[in-house]
């Protein structure tokens, strides 16, 4: 019996990680006279984003390169709670 209930709550906790997803987005104020946006995902991580000169930035990765530039918010958001 221990056995299942641990094997239940492993594969609970790795569906989880599996699935994590955007929890809540919220202003963050402006960044770079930008708005930005603190995304908090279902995992606990929490990253700010936001969109200057048409290029989408994350606050510890910064630049995250032209080809995510047609994304919207929402679309950065579950990126990066991937």
């Amino acid at each position: 019996m221990k056995k299942l209930v641990l094997s239940v709550l492993g594969l609970a906790v790795f569906s989880a990680f599996l699935y994590a997803g955007v929890s809540r987005i919220v202003s963050n104020g402006n960044i770079s006279g930008v708005p930005s946006y603190q995304v908090t995902c279902s995992s606990g991580k929490t990253v700010i984003i936001f969109k200057k000169n048409g290029t989408w930035y994350t606050g510890g990765l910064g630049h995250m390169g032209h080809k995510y530039d047609s994304w919207s918010r929402d679309d950065v958001a579950n990126y990066v709670c991937q």
